[in-house]
């Protein structure tokens, strides 16, 4: 069984027509598709249920856009539950027909054809799955700078006071943008306000993504059926159609999660959906707000490529790419000669075995005649060059680029980066997780180090690196084995590109090495660890020696903020009665003992509002359609989320040097 996959506001459209008792019934029956047998050909298909009921598909780009083309010849249609299972159980398609949204300024922009991949997996590739808004300051607003656990030796700093939300409208959240003094930067200008340009349209939608949000988490993951799933949809589809796209995006991974969560499917994580909930709603609060640069709450549908002129660049490394969601390839670093950071990607559908194939492919960048992999060993003169906000350069048809020289790692314009304190590179690394992957600057993340090969550790390479030992692990199999060749050779001064791993103090990802090696002619430089096959004849004086492994960390979340994060996910996975029927008490008066005075606060807040709901007459529970439980539970999370971001770069600092 193969539905066509249908556009999000197709989903509400069609259940919006069923009377109450088929409502009712659709998630019990769901199953049924799966007995289907779907015909499809060019703009249509059909599926013939029995020997009375056919449906019908009216397909454009291959999807279902509109609920009139969906027919079924069953005597309750339209208003029947065989078009709302079809549409339930189908896969969202993608909007085609709207427009990436135009530069504020004018300035013309190209679309971005190339795919652009998920969170990476096995080799630390340059996609990120923090996905989070830009909320530097949020540790100080939300009085986790002041608590105990995380190093202040005075009186513990009290809960922020929040002003009361306004109906109709997104309340301010400590830790955003609007909360803090500076807008949610330490700049002393603050950021511009959006508040005046949204328009009727776009705060129509942003009101129904928090809607759909606070429906939610009422309902939990478990509870919220294909109703609740066909209005997050529907507010996707507004969003989408005013230029709200990162919203829309972040509201189609809570769609999916939904599904896959009422499905019991395996990829299910509440931790995930809880993330992704505090980023939409937060979000939507910004957008509301009107704090904070437009084009990042925005977002666009394609990736923008302007114009940055001439360009003479030198190559750094090519790492491989293998993401989560079926895309493969390699991603190389440029350095321009003023030190900044490009990237060249070449990422495809397809699996590890894409690697290789991308790796020995042409550069797609004018005519220079360069592999990927030969990119990353050589220079580029580039004229009339384009490149998305992330730095990614583009291969529009009026780029022109020819090969040039490359430089060693040791010369400028490489020199800078390993000339920067290592915490430095470490608080901006952190820094950079916070921005949208669309505006994140290329190799943000990346760690640039000098050191001295100390030897194995666990499955790590142990280094010197003058102020702390870092240890570096392999994100592929290949890369694990050239770093066990390095540790045989304790003593060897390296010069190391890595990424840094947050939620692991003192680790990074291994992507490039150069240094005393005594390298074959097509190396040249320095050796790519995930494409490049190290010999042990390539080091000199082999002698390794066994060092103690690193200790592997417990918790992700700090544990003080275990009480309060258990609630966050009890509630994205239950809903708002599971929270309502355990008593929070005894964890806010150890949270208060411990000096945590803001956690205790609001996890009282929280469990106050879960069980907070208006009466009827008869005292039955009524509907509950304000902001209370929503801001409740966003505020804790929030709170949970830089908590831990706070704990984590604290902890890397304390790796390297930095208390």
């Amino acid at each position: 069984m193969t539905v066509p996959p249908v556009v999000p506001a197709v989903v509400a459209d069609v259940l919006d027509s069923l009377p109450p008792r088929l409502r009712k019934r659709v998630d019990a029956s769901l199953s049924r598709a799966a007995e289907w047998s779907v015909t499809t050909t060019a703009d249509t298909a059909q599926a013939v249920l029995d020997p009375e009921t056919t449906l019908t598909w009216t397909l454009h780009d291959g999807a279902l856009t509109a609920a009139d083309d969906l027919a079924c010849s069953c005597l309750l249609a339209p208003k029947c539950l065989h078009r709302a299972i079809a549409v339930s159980v189908a896969d969202i398609a993608a909007d085609t027909d709207i427009p990436a949204a135009a530069a504020p300024d004018g300035t013309p922009t190209t679309a971005d054809t190339t795919a652009d991949p998920d969170t990476t997996v096995g080799t630390g590739g340059a996609a990120d799955a923090d996905r989070t808004a830009d909320t530097d300051g949020a540790v100080e607003a939300l009085g986790v700078g002041g608590t105990a656990g995380i190093g202040r030796t005075g009186p513990p700093a009290a809960a922020p006071d929040v002003a009361q939300p306004v109906p109709g409208s997104v309340p301010p959240v400590p830790g955003s943008a609007s909360a803090h003094p500076t807008g949610g930067s330490t700049a002393d200008t603050p950021p511009t306000s959006t508040a005046d340009a949204l328009s009727a349209g776009e705060r129509a939608a942003v009101g129904a993504l928090w809607e759909a949000c606070a429906a939610v988490l009422r309902a939990g993951a478990t509870g919220s059926g294909a109703v609740v799933r066909a209005e997050v949809l529907r507010a996707v589809h507004s969003a989408r159609v005013v230029g709200l796209h990162r919203a829309a995006a972040c509201g189609l991974r809570i769609a999916a999660a939904l599904a896959a969560a009422r499905a019991g499917e395996s990829s299910f994580d509440r931790e995930v959906l809880t993330a992704d909930l505090v980023e939409l709603m937060l979000l939507c609060h910004d957008l509301r707000a009107g704090v904070g640069p437009a084009d990042e709450l925005r977002g666009t549908a394609r990736r923008e490529y302007r114009p940055i002129g001439a360009l003479r660049l030198y190559g750094l490394c090519t790492e491989a790419v293998i993401t989560t969601s079926g895309y493969a390839g390699v991603v190389t670093h440029l350095v321009d000669d003023r030190g900044g950071r490009w990237t060249v990607p070449s990422i495809m559908p397809g699996g590890a075995e894409r690697v290789a194939a991308a790796a020995g492919g042409p550069v797609a960048i004018g005519e220079s005649g360069l592999t990927q992999r030969g990119l990353g060993r050589a220079g580029l003169l580039l004229s009339g060059g384009t490149a998305s906000p992330d730095h990614r350069l583009g291969a529009g048809k009026a780029v022109r680029a020819v090969s040039a020289s490359a430089a060693e790692w040791d010369a400028p314009p490489f020199t800078g980066l390993w000339d920067r304190p290592l915490t430095d590179q470490v608080a901006d690394a952190f820094h950079a997780g916070t921005r949208p992957d669309a505006h994140r600057p290329a190799g943000a993340d990346l760690l640039f180090l000098d050191g001295t090969v100390l030897g194995a550790a666990g499955g790590a390479l142990r280094v010197d690196v003058g102020t702390a030992h870092v240890d570096l692990v392999g994100g592929s199999g290949r890369a694990g084995e050239n770093l066990r060749v390095l540790a045989s050779a304790a003593g060897l001064r390296l010069r190391v590109v890595a990424r840094l791993k947050p939620d692991r103090p003192g680790t990074a990802v291994a992507l490039a090495v150069s240094g005393d090696l005594r390298l074959p002619a097509d190396l040249r430089h320095h050796v790519d660890l995930d494409l490049d096959q190290l010999q042990h004849s390539h080091v000199t004086d082999p002698g390794g020696r066994e060092l103690p492994p690193r200790p592997e960390p417990v918790d992700r979340v700090p544990r003080p903020l275990r009480p309060l994060e258990n609630v966050l996910h009890r509630i994205a996975l239950g809903g708002r009665a599971v929270a309502a029927v355990a008593s929070a008490e005894r964890d806010v008066a150890a949270l208060a003992r411990t000096g945590l005075t803001t956690t205790a606060d609001l996890l009282a807040d929280l469990a106050a509002a879960s069980r907070d709901r208006g009466r009827d007459a008869f005292g039955r529970a009524v509907r509950d359609t304000g902001d209370d439980f929503p801001v409740a539970w966003l505020r804790a999370g929030l709170h949970v989320r830089e908590f831990t971001r706070a704990a984590a770069r604290r902890a890397w600092l304390e790796a390297v040097g930095r208390t």
